[in-house]
């Protein structure tokens, strides 16, 4: 049902129909008064750790998952989608897995196995608070442009639907 009305909205307002919509109301995102914990994220497959500093002046979508997650199996694909129509210079879709039973190259393995070309971090201890995921998985937050959070997205999205692409276009513009 969600979607439907998602669909409808971002056809409406395509059509100049629909009063304007906002990002928040979209996405469901829930604000954050807090800073955004300084973070250091190491790539599935090596290279260099991606932090915080990596990631000024972009619009950032961080978003936490697991392969035991049934819902994260469904919007990893998705996410590489969304990434695809984003201008990578304004922003980032940046993905962590939290496994703990599983390796960095099993973690990447079953990625890519789901279609995903994005880079996959891992949260290696120490390197990000585990109270981005403590609630639950999946969960996404939002971080704009000076490093700051816009919020926390809680549960799956439909994060290839149109409508969602434009609110999220709609935010580095905030």
């Amino acid at each position: 049902m969600r979607g439907l009305l998602l669909v409808a909205v971002a056809l409406l307002t395509a059509a100049g129909l629909a009063p304007s919509v906002r990002a928040d109301d979209v996405l469901a995102i829930e604000s954050l008064a807090d800073e955004v914990p300084r973070f250091s994220l190491t790539p599935a497959g090596g290279g260099t750790a991606l932090d915080n500093a990596a990631l000024k002046g972009r619009t950032v979508l961080l978003h936490f998952w697991a392969t035991w997650c049934t819902p994260c199996k469904e919007e990893l694909p998705a996410l590489d989608a969304l990434a695809k129509h984003l201008d990578p210079a304004r922003y980032a879709v940046v993905l962590v897995a939290i496994d703990t039973n599983a390796t960095a190259a099993e973690v990447l393995a079953y990625a890519e196995g789901l279609g995903v070309r994005l880079p996959v971090y891992v949260a290696a201890a120490g390197g990000v608070d585990d109270s981005f995921w403590g609630w639950g998985l999946p969960v996404s937050y939002l971080i704009d442009a000076q490093g700051r959070f816009i919020g926390r997205l809680r549960g799956p999205r439909a994060w290839n639907a149109p409508a969602t692409l434009d609110a999220l276009t709609a935010l580095h513009t905030r």
